[in-house]
């Protein structure tokens, strides 16, 4: 297996390899100096738009209301989305606490979610 090489280690070797060529040793100079600046800036997250908040505002009031264990097909059906934009959603209220998954008996079962601090999955079988 090759190991993987990055676009500074291919100008530096270029640049090296073509020392007796000024033209081609700057042209890598200035692009190193691209890739390096590039790294240097302070990547910050992206803001989610406003309806994508809404949306999964939404879906945490399903799951509080809900009777029981909810999937990402439930979500689809009460909200008219499709099924990935409804997994996203469930997922992020995962990650940010505001949902648990429930654990299913069978491993091919879809992955069930309950509003965080409901009923926990030994209550729910």
């Amino acid at each position: 297996m090759t190991e993987k090489i990055t676009q500074k280690q291919i100008f530096a070797h270029i640049a090296e390899v073509m020392a007796d060529d000024e033209m081609v040793v700057e042209f890598c100079e200035k692009k190193i100096a691209q890739i390096e600046a590039r790294a240097a800036k302070p990547r910050s997250p992206r803001k989610p738009k406003p309806e994508v908040v809404e949306f999964r505002a939404k879906v945490a009031e399903f799951l509080e209301g809900a009777d029981g264990p909810v999937c990402a097909a439930d979500v689809r059906d009460a909200f008219d989305v499709s099924i990935q934009k409804a997994s996203a959603a469930l997922r992020f209220l995962v990650k940010d606490g505001k949902a648990e998954t429930v654990e299913s008996e069978k491993a091919r079962d879809p992955k069930r979610y309950i509003a965080a601090g409901g009923e926990t999955a030994a209550e729910q079988f």
